[in-house]
């Protein structure tokens, strides 16, 4: 960076640290679906202080806002109680002060990891306490947000973050020359996409994990048609010729469809040899469609409907991967895997050693391997045993001492192996019976399985009736056994590490970008995308804060300009001639025309 460039970054970073100390802006839910954008102050304390303080440079709409919208602080994210939580996850940032020691300095651009405790914490301070929250950036915090304009984060938050399994809170950008702010702020939804697709697993012949989508794979996205799919398809796609999938099924609604058929990626993918199949999701035949040319390895639902599910596992090939990215829009929906019966062992030594051996679990929280066996710290649950006292001491004598185990009844315990208190989280349960009575046990015990659990019907042949809200995010518990037709993986938890592969080498998301806003008109924004359901991303700058909101096309942009401030108007105008120069689409330098309206240089071209 040359001298004259760093101290113009350095002057900014000071104008906005000395704005962060004053009462400022934010877009708040401080209800069911209730969105203001109010006034706020940092703590007192902040300034000056051991806290990180950033200055947010703009936010993405993620779809996953709406259930936390809609729901307030019922959500699993929102504290109880909350008056206001700021909201923004798909956030760029600039550092205007970081403690001593810290890996981030003044002045970087980063990107914050969102997810940030695996475990309830108290958002204010990011410690645990037994009735806190799974909290994550714009679900969970009120100085924490992508979408308002200041924000600070305890000196410890990095720490804890880490010791979560979400690695690194911060990460600095490294962008191109014609890379966007827009861009990188999709290092959430690349993430959350790249770390989904790096934990999909099959088993091969050796009986070995094979992680991510396979080569040459057929793979389906259901309601398929969404801005997050695409972003998925994106980096299925970024692969060579020789990898990318055999076939491609895509549903929707037709309208949706029409408009895919002109996405260049669409077309790309078709050129390289890739079969793209794009469904009427209202076809009466959508089954058969789904399967013309062979059943799907991977199969993604995308805020799936029971319909939705039932499709899934109709289509999916035996041995592959549902994949229910973004849970349901009702988490108490069912996915039904259809279990065979269970095979006849030789001795129920054999059954035993068998069926500990098809247990397997998550290495490590968000980490994508798996081990074989039952946990580590194994908290197992017996259910379906009644009148096979043999068969359960069987299985009770292979567990290791110190073992918290759970039983219907009041079965005396070996030696060495310890009762579960009643509301012990269990990480490993074993199944008995089948038909009916195996799937209201499952659905009795199915609350009380801990993250990452493996769950075994040693009898099958019933249908596992799987909720929703039990699958969702990787780190859910898995049906395990020789009799498991497909396998689950579910919505990443955003790892930095996954952050970090489109901070350091972004992959331009541009052609997605559909409307732009300032901060003002974040809440008019919201509510026109969550009723209409457009296609695309849809970004808020921070820093301009009354730009309206606007969709991306030069009339558009021109028509919003009249009557509006000089300032507003000199943006958007000149920013209209970038987008008749582009083809009507999304660049760094519409960016820049906007922001050189406004008087204010381009943040990337300060680093």
């Amino acid at each position: 960076m040359s001298e004259p460039m760093a101290e113009t970054l350095l002057q900014r970073s000071d104008q906005l640290l000395e704005a962060a100390q004053k009462t400022h802006r934010g877009v708040f839910l401080t209800g069911p679906n209730r969105i203001e954008l109010l006034q706020d102050d940092l703590p007192d304390s902040s300034v000056g202080g051991g806290d990180f303080l950033l200055a947010s440079l703009g936010n993405c709409r993620c779809a996953s806002d709406a259930k936390a919208i809609r729901q307030f602080d019922a959500h699993a994210r929102v504290p109880s109680g909350a008056d206001r939580i700021a909201l923004g996850h798909e956030t760029l940032q600039i550092v205007l002060q970081a403690p001593e020691g810290s890996k981030v300095k003044v002045g970087d651009l980063v990107v914050i990891t969102p997810g940030h405790a695996s475990e309830p914490i108290d958002p204010l301070q990011f410690e645990p306490v037994s009735d806190g929250v799974l909290a994550a950036l714009g679900y969970s915090y009120r100085y924490l947000g992508g979408l308002r304009q200041f924000n600070r984060i305890p000196a410890g938050a990095p720490d804890f973050v880490s010791s979560q399994g979400f690695g690194s809170l911060f990460n600095r950008v490294s962008p191109h020359e014609n890379t966007s702010l827009i861009s990188l702020a999709h290092a959430e939804p690349f993430a959350c996409n790249y770390g989904t697709n790096k934990h999909i697993f099959t088993i091969d012949q050796h009986g070995e994990f094979a992680y991510g989508v396979p080569p040459r794979a057929i793979v389906t996205y259901l309601s398929g048609t969404a801005r997050m799919a695409m972003i998925n398809l994106t980096i299925v796609a970024s692969v060579a010729d020789e990898e990318l999938p055999k076939v491609v099924y895509v549903t929707g609604s037709k309208s949706k469809l029409d408009e895919m058929e002109k996405y260049a990626l669409i077309r790309d993918l078709r050129e390289r040899g890739t079969r793209v199949v794009l469904v009427d999701r209202k076809d009466p035949a959508i089954i058969e469609k789904l399967t013309e040319y062979g059943k799907s390895d991977v199969v993604w639902t995308n805020y799936a409907s029971q319909e939705t599910y039932e499709q899934a596992v109709s289509i999916l090939a035996d041995g592959g991967n549902l994949n229910s990215y973004a849970g349901a829009v009702d988490p108490d929906l069912l996915i039904e895997m259809p279990l065979a019966a269970a095979p006849v062992y030789e001795s129920v030594e054999e059954e035993v050693s068998q069926n500990f051996l098809a247990m397997h679990h998550n290495a490590a929280p968000n980490d994508p391997a798996r081990y074989r066996g039952i946990a580590r710290e194994p908290k197992v649950g017996f259910l379906g045993f009644e009148g096979m006292e043999e068969r359960l001491l069987a299985y009770l004598q292979k567990l290791p001492d110190g073992a918290h185990v759970f039983t219907e009844d009041e079965q005396a315990l070996p030696a060495g192996l310890v009762k579960a208190e009643d509301n012990t989280l269990l990480t490993d349960v074993f199944i008995g019976g089948t038909g009916k009575q195996a799937e209201v046990r499952y659905e009795a015990i199915e609350s009380r399985l801990a993250r990452s659990a493996a769950v075994n019907f040693i009898d099958g042949n019933l249908t596992a009736p799987i909720r929703s809200r039990q699958a969702h995010y990787v780190s859910r518990h898995q049906i395990c056994g020789k009799n498991v037709p497909w396998h689950m993986t579910n919505t990443s938890e955003p790892h930095s590490d996954d952050m970090i592969e489109q901070a350091n080498s972004p992959v331009s998301f541009d052609w997605m970008v559909k409307g732009v806003c300032g901060l003002s008109s974040v809440p008019q924004m919201m509510e026109k995308v969550e009723a209409e359901q457009p296609f695309g991303s849809f970004y808020s700058f921070t820093e301009l804060e009354d730009l309206p909101y606007v969709e991306i096309s030069s009339d558009a942009f021109r028509e919003a300009s009249e009557g509006k401030p000089e300032h507003v108007s000199r943006a958007l105008t000149e920013a209209a001639k970038e987008l008749d120069s582009n083809g009507q689409c999304w660049s760094r330098k519409v960016e820049e025309a906007l922001y050189q309206g406004y008087g204010l240089p381009h943040p990337l071209n300060l680093t």
